[in-house]
C-alpha cells in the first residue's frame, strides 16, 4: 500500500490558554512547536512594522523585534539571532502574545505567525 502524502500546514495557534499561561509555559509551548516543526518560519503580520508594545526605540529588544518583523525567517535562525543579541525564545513568545507583559494594552495581539 502506498504511503499517503500528508501536507503539513502547521500554524502555532495563540489561544486564550496560551495568553493565560505563565511566561515559562509560553516559552515551553513555543519550544515544543519548534521542536516538532524544525522548519518553522516566523512571518510578520505587517512587514516592517515595529510592535508598539516596545517602550524604547533602541536596545536589544528593539533590535530583536525589528529583525523578526522585517520579513520571513526561520524560527531557529531567529532564536539564534535573538540569543546572540541577549534575548531568546521569550522574544518569539512576546511577538506571538503581543508583548512582554500582560499589562501591555496590545497583549493578545500577535505581531508574527509561527508556521511550518
Amino acid at each position: 500500500m502506498a504511503k499517503e502524502n500528508v501536507k503539513s500546514n502547521s500554524i502555532f495557534e495563540v489561544t486564550q490558554d496560551f495568553l493565560d499561561a505563565t511566561e515559562s509555559q509560553q516559552d515551553t509551548a513555543v519550544k515544543a512547536f519548534m521542536s516538532a516543526n524544525p522548519n518553522a518560519m516566523t512571518v510578520p503580520k505587517t512587514e516592517g512594522s515595529v510592535p508598539p508594545y516596545l517602550r524604547r526605540q533602541s536596545g536589544k529588544r528593539f533590535d530583536i523585534n525589528v529583525a523578526f518583523t522585517s520579513g520571513e525567517m526561520s524560527a531557529r535562525d531567529g532564536v539564534r539571532m535573538a540569543t546572540a543579541l541577549g534575548g531568546g525564545i521569550r522574544d518569539v513568545a512576546a511577538l506571538l502574545s503581543g508583548g512582554y507583559s500582560r499589562t501591555s494594552k496590545f497583549y493578545g495581539t500577535s505581531f508574527i505567525t509561527l508556521s511550518a
